[in-house]
C-alpha cells in the first residue's frame, strides 16, 4: 500500500459521503489541496494551545498508524458532570483489506478514531453513525 493508494481511497470515501449526504465541497477541496478539512463545534474550550494539540494528534496518528486523515471534527459532551472535548478523526488505514469495512455502511456507519483532548494519548476506535447538518458531516451516535 502506498500513500498514493491511500489518497485515492480517501477521495473515493469523500465523494461517497458527499453524494450520500449532500455535503458541501469543502472536504474534497481541502483534501485535493493537501489540507484536512476540520470543524470545531466547541464554543468555550478550556484546553490551552488547542490548535497545536489537535495538529499534533493528527500528525502522530498518521505517523504511528501509517494512516491518512481526510476529515475531523470536535464536539463537546457532558459525561457524568465532566465536559469532554472529543476529536473525531476520519482516516484511511494502512491495510487495504480493511478499507471496505472502514467505509460508509448501508446503515450510515463508519469506522473512526476518537481522542479526548484532555487525555490525548488515549484513543478509541469504533463504528459511529454519521449524517449531515448544513452540508457538513457529523456524528449522530
Amino acid at each position: 500500500m502506498t500513500k498514493e493508494e491511500q489518497k485515492k481511497e480517501a477521495i473515493f470515501r469523500i465523494q461517497e459521503l458527499t453524494k450520500k449526504f449532500n455535503l458541501n465541497s469543502n472536504m474534497l477541496d481541502f483534501f485535493k489541496n493537501g489540507k484536512i478539512y476540520g470543524l470545531d463545534y466547541v464554543e468555550n474550550s478550556k484546553i490551552q494551545d488547542r490548535s497545536n494539540l489537535i495538529n499534533s494528534i493528527i500528525i502522530n496518528h498518521q505517523v504511528k498508524y501509517n494512516s491518512l486523515v481526510y476529515y475531523y471534527f470536535i464536539v463537546d459532551i457532558n459525561l457524568e458532570g465532566y465536559n469532554l472535548e472529543i476529536l473525531n478523526i476520519f482516516y484511511v488505514g494502512q491495510h487495504p483489506e480493511d478499507w471496505e469495512l472502514e467505509r460508509l455502511s448501508e446503515d450510515n456507519e463508519m469506522y473512526i478514531c476518537t481522542y479526548e483532548l484532555s487525555s490525548p494519548n488515549n484513543r478509541e476506535l469504533g463504528f459511529v453513525k454519521v449524517n449531515s447538518v448544513d452540508g457538513n458531516l457529523i456524528r449522530v451516535s
